[in-house]
């Protein structure tokens, strides 16, 4: 127990004699004897720490005697362990007044410093007797591969005393910027008062592999953190070694800046002999004289040594309950912790290393197979900043498959060295669930991390499959994660297959059987791989017929040569002619339904056209498309590139979709490359360039120019372009192109229509290719564009594109 003395002068120790409670969460035992201490902190500011320096035998001894450890062993503690949690009395009253004085509060510490349990068995308790129990839920989940679906399936817990069902749980599953305020704002009760606790929040880092879920969670934190709701309060706990992933995340550092950061230090030698002494206490037994000052100095200096402690301290009573006495009694009942048992576990430093070795060598071989393939799947193995390191991982119970395999699993779990979420289940209850959703939810981990720096036989395995660790890991993940994708899109899933060199390192790994050594490959990654495998030999196969398209393209389409020739440049503006024109149409029917037209001129633009293209425009890239349809329809160009023309809008392969709403399509630039590569090409042939020639001057000349001058305008000046972006996207989000169009465009059109002397038709080519060089230069092939329409350009007006280039490109600013 400590208080906090200012400006007091450094004391000596004093013995006093009077009884002392000292609580584990406000649970009391009785002690005498106690001891006073002053430890300096800095010139104004002192310690003084309460403490026993030593339990009455007398007093002990004499309440009853409960055999159950009072020790956790490798295990957290949790709320229900409370009266068993001693020794961070000053952290938990530090960290009470942090919580309730901001709403978000970083608790940070090495692997096994007890961050966990500080929170778990220490605040949030404290927390509870201080406010009306009845109004305060506490939430607690870890990230895992999904944060969004671990705080689902936290609102679900059957162990707390809040209670939602799925349907309003839902909305928690939504991996959005808002999921988390959202769930606050409809899940919370206006006099309730809630904290959420994201307990080892470096899974969001080491098991999350979803950018895009760990960057909107991140921002749910920021966005509760910041809302100013008091009645809703964050906790994290977070390795320290992690600290460095969130300087990615500036909103978030300056949360955690504003004094909202709690390093959690080894616990002060008198801490810690609390923490040994009180449990045994509780439970009505006290150490052997001088065993407690022997089991700190053995730790002093180790790092992580809490767990270790716990774990050797259980295994220790459990020793002294197990060994029976010459007087036929077991040791326990004589109420005294030995140092002849304790030095037969070799040890803080000794016993965990020493009793997983002794059941391992009391497992048959093909059971000590089977524990390699356990242990080497609940770990992983991540990189940062060039370091490695090992963490633990938690896999689903369902990877572990075979009788063999899931019987040694439960002799790990029976010993506590490792956990599932599900080992209260039993198969009958399992099966009575209302659904499978509790057997396929079931995990299985290490208990403590600190098993992977104190078992030798463990990193002598990690370190021989390392590169099988992190592939079957990953893999892992991104079948579930492509499983998950498929179900709701199948084309969708197409696009989560594995590609590249990380499919030719799975495929060389399951060739080699190297996946045996950690458990072998489900049935479900078999399936992945095989897909993926089959997926590319169907992609290298459509490169053959793609390059063997385009040489009996050029031969046997020699017939309409002209016709693809004058689709020539009309191509490269052809395809984007669909897409453009379809924002075209969308323009003028959302124009029309929002108000009167402006002008008979505008009025005039409308025109009833040939219902085969799909459209009611006169002008622009679609009526282009229109008129050369018969040489270059849509999905004639797929069949003879070999190529989707859109990698994601609302065109298919087989149509151009011109009710896309205010979606646009994103060209791929493979096409693109085709385009220019096999379609814009000077024919070499006078006579047939002459014939290519006419048709670019009927078909294809005002709409090439009108492009390539609106080109030069918008991006002239990277600032103003900026702007036109900017302002596109704003617009497209308030789904309001139309006044964009009329109200800004229009009036670009018209100042480059008297410029050029051109008629109405000019003025809306030019609007309509304002909007066309914007969604370019967002979709990224803004360049391949431009450089086709220049080599259309240098080809068949190469006079007037040299007048052109000696022309003032600012905007407006055009000569004829």
């Amino acid at each position: 127990m400590t208080t906090e003395q200012n400006d007091k002068p450094l004391s000596n120790q004093n013995q006093t004699a009077r009884d002392l409670t000292v609580s584990g969460s406000e649970n009391p035992v009785n002690f005498v004897n106690t001891t006073e201490g002053t430890v300096s902190v800095n010139q104004s500011r002192h310690v003084t720490y309460n403490y026993y320096s030593e339990v009455s035998t007398e007093k002990i001894i004499q309440q009853q005697l409960i055999k159950d450890s009072p020790y956790q062993g490798l295990k957290r503690f949790n709320f229900q362990d409370r009266e068993y949690f001693f020794g961070r009395d000053a952290l938990i009253n530090k960290l009470f007044a942090a919580v309730n004085k901001s709403s978000f509060t970083l608790v940070l510490g090495a692997s096994g410093s007890g961050k966990s349990s500080l929170v778990r068995a220490g605040v949030i308790p404290k927390l509870k007797t201080s406010l009306n129990l009845n109004k305060f839920y506490d939430f607690i989940f870890t990230p895992n591969d999904d944060p969004f679906e671990s705080l689902y399936r936290c609102l679900l817990s059957e162990e707390k005393d809040y209670k939602f069902s799925k349907l309003e749980a839902k909305i928690s599953l939504i991996s959005q910027a808002d999921t988390l305020p959202e769930v606050i704002s409809k899940l919370k009760k206006e006099d309730e008062k809630w904290l959420i606790f994201v307990d080892q929040f470096e899974e969001l880092f080491t098991s999350c592999h979803d950018l895009e879920k760990r960057n909107n969670f991140i921002e749910n934190l920021v966005r509760v953190a910041n809302s100013q709701d008091s009645s809703v309060k964050i906790i994290l706990a977070m390795r320290a070694d992690f600290l460095e992933q969130l300087s990615s995340y500036p909103e978030l550092g300056i949360i955690v800046n504003q004094n909202n950061l709690h390093l959690l230090t080894d616990m002060h030698p008198d801490e810690l002999k609390q923490a040994i002494e009180l449990p045994a206490a509780k439970n009505g037994v006290v150490f052997e004289e001088g065993l407690v000052k022997q089991i700190i100095k053995e730790v002093e200096g180790q790092k992580g040594y809490l767990p270790l402690l716990q774990y050797t301290l259980d295994l220790l009573w459990q020793s002294e309950c197990q060994t029976i006495g010459s007087d036929g009694r077991p040791n326990i009942e004589d109420r005294i912790l030995n140092k002849a048992n304790y030095a037969a576990l070799e040890g803080v430093r000794g016993a965990l290393q020493k009793r997983i070795n002794d059941i391992y060598q009391n497992l048959n071989q093909d059971e000590q197979s089977a524990t390699k393939q356990i242990f080497v799947k609940l770990v992983n193995i991540i990189d940062t900043n060039s370091v490695s390191k090992t963490v633990s991982r938690r896999a689903n119970r369902s990877e572990f498959v075979g009788e063999l395999v899931n019987n040694t699993l439960s002799t790990f779990i029976d010993e506590n060295l490792l956990v599932s979420s599900a080992e209260d289940l039993t198969p009958e209850k399992l099966k009575l669930s209302e659904s499978q959703s509790s057997k396929q939810s079931a995990t299985v981990e290490i208990a403590h991390e600190i098993l992977l720096s104190s078992w030798d036989r463990l990193k002598n395995w990690v370190e021989e499959e390392k590169e099988a660790i992190l592939l079957k890991n990953w893999l892992a993940s991104e079948t579930r994660r492509w499983q998950k994708i498929r179900l709701e899109n199948e084309s969708k899933g197409m696009a989560e297959l594995l590609k590249g060199s990380r499919l030719e390192q799975v495929i060389e790994l399951r060739k080699k059987d190297a996946f045996k050594n950690v458990g072998g490959l489900r049935a479900e990654e078999n399936q992945f791989i095989d897909v993926s495998i089959k997926w590319q030999q169907q992609q290298e196969q459509q490169k053959k017929n793609r390059r063997r398209n385009t040489i009996l393209s050029l031969a046997t389409f020699s017939v309409i040569s002209l016709g693809l020739a004058s689709f020539a440049g009309i191509q490269l503006l052809e395809v984007k002619k669909a897409e453009q024109l379809r924002q075209q149409e969308l323009i003028r029917s959302a124009w029309i339904s929002l108000k009167p037209l402006k002008t008979k001129e505008q009025e005039g633009y409308y025109q009833e056209k040939d219902e085969e293209c799909g459209t009611t425009l006169d002008y622009g890239l679609r009526d282009l498309y229109c008129k050369i349809k018969p040489f270059a329809d849509y999905r004639k160009l797929i069949a003879i590139s070999g190529l989707p023309i859109f990698i994601s809008g609302p065109h298919s392969d087989s149509e151009l979709n011109f009710d896309g709403g205010y979606e646009f399509g994103y060209y791929n630039p493979e096409f693109l490359n085709w385009i220019q590569e096999n379609v814009i090409i000077d024919p070499g042939d006078n006579l047939l360039k002459q014939s290519i020639q006419s048709a670019y001057n009927d078909k294809i000349r005002v709409v090439a120019r009108a492009f390539y001058q609106s080109h030069k305008i918008l991006f002239a000046n990277p600032e103003e372009l900026k702007a036109v972006k900017d302002e596109y996207q704003q617009h497209l989000i308030e789904k309001n192109l139309p006044d964009l169009y009329f109200e800004r465009y229009w009036e670009f059109g018209k100042k480059l229509e008297a410029q050029t002397k051109s008629g109405l038709e000019y003025k809306y080519i030019v609007m309509s290719s304002a909007g066309f060089w914007v969604r370019r230069s967002m979709d990224g092939t803004e360049k391949q564009f431009f450089d086709m329409l220049t080599k259309l350009l240098s080809i068949y007006d190469k006079d007037w594109l040299d007048q052109q280039e000696l022309m003032d490109t600012k905007p407006f600013q055009y000569n004829q």
